[in-house]
Parts: structure tokens; sequence; C-alpha cells
């Protein structure tokens, strides 16, 4: 288990407000800073900026841009951050989608605390050396 570190700051990429305000309860309870952005527009904006966050959980079914558009985008200029997606419209295919796109994880909604605090944890054991 990663020790949390307070200068560790997750995007939390969410339309429904009550999901997002959820997301960032758990992630803050866990030691971590939360930002929240209710579209990729404005999340491709914050995480554009080199160091403002160390991982983004995002999720698929977005107005303007899907989550996978996101990740896409998001690949171009920053390989290296960790992109977790979640949804609830979970198939196979998606899964196998989002991980070939570069995702770091893929969460089924409903999930449980435990399980977002340990996809975030364990991308941040795996993330490159700075």
């Amino acid at each position: 288990m990663v020790s949390p570190v307070s200068s560790f700051t997750i995007l939390i990429v969410e339309d429904d407000q009550a999901m997002a305000q959820m997301c960032a309860k758990l992630i803050r309870r866990r030691g971590y800073a939360a930002v929240i952005a209710d579209s990729c527009v404005d999340a491709l904006s914050i995480v554009r900026t080199p160091g403002d966050v160390d991982a983004v959980v995002s999720d698929v079914q977005m107005p303007q841009m899907s989550g996978f558009e996101f990740l896409s985008r998001v690949r171009e200029f920053n390989a290296d951050i960790p992109v977790i997606l979640m949804t609830g419209y979970t198939n196979i295919v998606s899964s196998a989608e989002a991980l070939a796109l570069g995702a770091t994880d893929y969460l089924a909604k409903p999930f449980s605390p435990a399980t977002l605090i340990c996809s975030l944890e364990k991308a941040f054991l795996h993330r490159p050396a700075v």
C-alpha cells in the first residue's frame, strides 16, 4: 500500500455531482487532494499544466467528449499520468478499448470505496520516477 502523500492531487472528471463528491470524499479521506471538473473540456485544460494533478479518475459517459476521447487526448501530451476510467455501462469490449488507449484501470460503477483507493494506489506504485 502507498502511504498517502498530501501533495498528490487527483482530478475527478464527472458530470454527476453526487458521484463526483463521493469520489472526492473517498480520496480526501485517504489523504490525497481532489479537484473536480464537470466536463472533459475543463479537465483537459487542468491536466495540460504539468504538475497540477498526479492522477485522473474520469467517467466514460460525459457530455461534449467521451472519457475514451478524453483519454486519447491526454495521452497525446502526457503518456505517464495515470488515468482511471469508470462507467456504469461496462462490457469486455469497452474494458479492452480503455486499456488499449492507455487507461491505468477501468472501474465498473458502482464500485466499493476500497476499489477506487486500491486502483489509485496501484497507479501510484507504477508511475515513472520523477
